[in-house]
Formats: structure tokens, C-alpha cells, sequence
């Protein structure tokens, strides 16, 4: 790939970027949930995969262990998540979603289902196909640059 395409492809990660923060947040901000921005976060990205450790939660959102253990203390007190010894090393703490976090999480993807839907209406199926393949191409190609 040449320098120009691979330019094209930052440039639009940067478009596309903020675009998605909008989407997922404001439909959290509808919920009046009172979460912070990390802690939303953490509900999302263990929604994605379940019982993760500290480390690889810290690492999945791209933040410090610190600030994630401190957002997840707070989870912890509102009842989202929850802490587990790990059994293979038990100095390793793995943190998994609630009940009451997965509903939450399904709430928020209604959200966000519903606001999409009022503006997708102008998108034929075939356009809507289209957007479901390239975002799966994304995420899939996204995973393997994080490697």
C-alpha cells in the first residue's frame, strides 16, 4: 500500500472515530445512568468479552491500571461488576459483568438501535448490508493491528 492509501486510512479513522463516541454516548446520556465515560467504557468492553483481568480490561480501553481500578471500584459499588480471584493465579484479579450490567448494556444498545433506525430510515437494505459487512471488515482488521 502506498503512502497516500495508507493516509486515507488515518484520515478517515479520524472521522469515524468521533462519529461512534457520539452514537454510544448519547445514548447513555439518554439513560441518565450517572456513569462516567470510563465506566461506560468498561461496561462495553466487557460486554465484548467477559471476565477479563485488570491488566487486559486497562489495556482493552486504553487507559492506566490505576484509573481502571478505580472505575471499576466504583462498578463495583453500583452493582455492574463484579471481582473474581483468578484460579490459575491468584494474585490476578479477573472482573466480569452483572446481571444488572448486561441489562443496562442491552438497554444501551436499544438506544442506540432505535436512534439509528430513525435516521437509517433512508438506507436501503442493500445499503444497510453494506455498512453491517465494512463495520465486521473494520473490527476484524482492527484486531489484527492491535496484535
Amino acid at each position: 500500500m502506498n503512502e497516500k492509501a495508507r493516509k486515507k486510512c488515518i484520515e478517515a479513522m479520524f472521522e469515524l472515530y468521533p462519529r461512534g463516541r457520539k452514537l454510544i454516548y448519547e445514548s447513555f446520556d439518554k439513560m441518565d445512568d450517572s456513569l462516567t465515560r470510563t465506566q461506560q467504557i468498561i461496561l462495553l468492553a466487557l460486554s465484548v468479552q467477559d471476565n477479563l483481568s485488570m491488566s487486559q480490561l486497562a489495556d482493552r480501553i486504553c487507559t492506566s491500571n490505576e484509573q481502571a481500578t478505580r472505575a471499576v471500584a466504583q462498578l463495583v459499588d453500583k452493582g455492574y461488576v463484579i471481582r473474581m480471584q483468578n484460579k490459575q493465579n491468584r494474585r490476578v484479579v479477573n472482573i466480569s459483568l452483572t446481571e444488572k450490567a448486561r441489562n443496562h448494556v442491552e438497554e444501551a444498545k436499544q438506544v442506540v438501535l432505535s436512534d439509528t433506525l430513525s435516521t437509517a430510515k433512508g438506507l436501503t437494505d442493500e445499503e444497510l448490508k453494506t455498512l453491517n459487512t465494512s463495520l465486521s471488515n473494520v473490527i476484524t482488521i482492527f484486531n489484527k493491528l492491535q496484535k
